[in-house]
């Protein structure tokens, strides 16, 4: 009886009855053979059949729509290639990093603003970004940062928190002041005994030992509630917390107010 071999992997089966010699020569080249297949000195066999290849007695097969699931993309036959580095041109590098034509152009399209495009285009380097060479934000590593309008630097924000800006800064709180804006407009009444309520002291600030002098929310509160407003401070306290906060501005009445209430009194003395 000859030797046979093994369907897939044509491995020696010797004959029957042979030597011992014999089928231990033949079954120590099995293995070897094996031993290539398992360490990839010799490529498995590639083309394996339905019943040969199964997960779970299914049968796998290779089509493109199932290699496409691998990237969860829709690829082309070119883009495939990418798979196994057999060809890559210029076209298909760019699917690397996403970018499938100009840097800018594709900028655009990602940063439009909400409702509509940008004007211009965004200009990108020089530690800068902006919609043109006139309007632009300009980051200076580690020190400031500072806003163009129309090629004038207009703001800047400093490391330290300074806020500098050239020209008024317009606050609903603090600086709109129209008539027309305002309804149920009454004078301030015993603005000289509110003023005696108050006590100007000096401090020093938690965060940074900072001295400075001023008033204390809490008394204010007590004379002009509507000056002081409770927020939250993270930048000062690193918390969450509310703390109450005053608007300086709301006391100009209350001095105005005392001012002539005690130039009335002077005036009545000197009547006398």
């Amino acid at each position: 009886m000859a030797d046979t071999t093994t369907t897939t992997f044509s491995l020696t089966k010797p004959e029957v009855g042979a030597s011992a010699d014999t089928w231990g020569t033949k079954l120590n080249t099995n293995l070897d053979t094996i031993d290539d297949l398992l360490d990839g000195t010799t490529a498995i066999k590639p083309n394996l059949t339905a019943s040969q290849w199964e997960v779970g007695g299914t049968a796998v097969t290779s089509t493109a729509a199932e290699l496409n699931i691998l990237d969860g993309v829709t690829a082309t036959a070119a883009e495939l290639n990418l798979l196994d580095g057999v060809t890559a041109t210029t076209a298909e590098l760019n699917y690397v990093d996403g970018v499938t034509s100009a840097i800018q152009t594709q900028l655009d399209a990602k940063l439009a603003l909400a409702g509509g495009t940008m004007t211009g285009d965004l200009l990108l380097g020089a530690n800068k970004i902006g919609a043109d060479a006139g309007d632009y934000i300009k980051f200076t590593a580690d020190t400031q940062t500072d806003f163009y309008v129309n090629g004038g630097n207009e703001m800047r924000l400093e490391a330290d928190g300074d806020l500098h800006v050239d020209g008024d800064v317009i606050a609903f709180s603090s600086t709109i002041s129209d008539a027309t804006l305002k309804y149920d407009i009454n004078p301030v009444e015993y603005a000289l005994d509110k003023i005696n309520q108050l006590k100007g002291v000096t401090y020093k600030y938690l965060n940074g030992d900072k001295e400075s002098a001023g008033l204390l929310a809490q008394d204010v509160e007590k004379v002009l509630p509507s000056a002081v407003t409770e927020r939250k401070v993270p930048l000062h306290t690193g918390d969450d917390k509310k703390y109450k906060t005053l608007n300086y501005d709301s006391l100009h009445a209350i001095l105005i107010e005392a001012i002539k209430e005690l130039t009335a009194k002077v005036e009545k003395l000197e009547r006398k």
